[in-house]
């Protein structure tokens, strides 16, 4: 029974003991000991001469430092046109708005129509028109906007403000 006992706390020494990053041997002073950012090794060079009290030395070997993916920003889309009608009811109405705009960009991944400040419509790259058709109550107005964007940028047109009287 004690042999199992015994081969796992072996095992589990031998993971330990290889998560030191010790040194490969007396033949091989050098070993790595960290990365910088630009994904380059830092090698330490330590001394196998136990009586001589020299400070260990650090080298970055060189190298071409890994390339990063830039984004172009979307440029901001114009509304080039907006207009809206309303079917008067009892306490408010429907209204129906017509958002156009001048698309300005070519390093969107799309459009996001907002009302209000949410988001009500995703949209492909290179649409230019919206129609949202949505109740208004007596007195209450909504506000649009058109947001180009890709991956790390965002780009807003001015917001507009409407609503059925």
């Amino acid at each position: 029974m004690k042999t199992p006992n015994l081969t796992w706390i072996s095992l589990l020494l031998v993971a330990i003991l290889s998560s030191c990053n010790l040194p490969a041997g007396p033949g091989s002073p050098t070993r790595t000991v960290g990365q910088n950012l630009t994904g380059t090794a830092v090698a330490m060079t330590v001394q196998s001469n136990p009586t001589q009290t020299n400070a260990p030395t650090s080298t970055a070997p060189t190298g071409t430092p890994a390339s990063i993916a830039t984004f172009t920003p979307p440029n901001t889309p114009i509304l080039s046109a907006y207009n809206y009608t309303c079917e008067l009811a009892s306490g408010g109405g429907n209204m129906t708005m017509n958002l156009s705009w001048t698309d300005r960009s070519n390093s969107e991944e799309s459009y996001k129509v907002y009302r209000d400040g949410q988001v009500i419509a995703t949209l492909a790259p290179n649409t230019t028109f919206y129609v949202d058709v949505t109740y208004v109550a007596a007195g209450k107005t909504l506000s649009y906007s058109v947001e180009a964007f890709n991956e790390n940028w965002q780009a807003s047109t001015e917001t507009i403000v409407y609503g059925c009287q």
